[in-house]
């Protein structure tokens, strides 16, 4: 060890939200978790990471579930649209002429 380090020359790396941000950008911090996957699952993600110019596969994969929590309810959109007789009429038009 030294006695005296050049503080100036010293480069801190820094973790996190930078502390004159923090509270704008919380709700889009990353925070680091452990969890299990399915094996084809990441294998998917790491392939499509592998082409030229696309997304890390963590990314990739935190988009998917994004996706997944900002769309609407699937099921209730299905309910509704099965209760909406004019939806039927037009999707009968639709298969018929097919």
């Amino acid at each position: 060890m030294r006695k005296e380090y050049d503080l100036k020359a010293l480069k801190v790396k820094r973790r996190g939200v930078l502390p004159g941000l923090r509270g704008k950008t919380a709700d889009r911090a990353k925070v680091r978790v452990t969890i299990a996957l399915d094996r084809d699952v990441v294998e998917h993600f790491k392939e499509a990471a592998a082409q030229r110019g696309a997304l890390p596969y963590q990314t990739q994969i935190n988009q998917a579930l994004r996706q997944v929590i900002e769309q609407p309810d699937a099921q209730a959109l299905k309910s509704a649209l099965l209760q909406d007789k004019d939806f039927i009429r037009t999707l009968a038009r639709e298969v018929a002429q097919r």
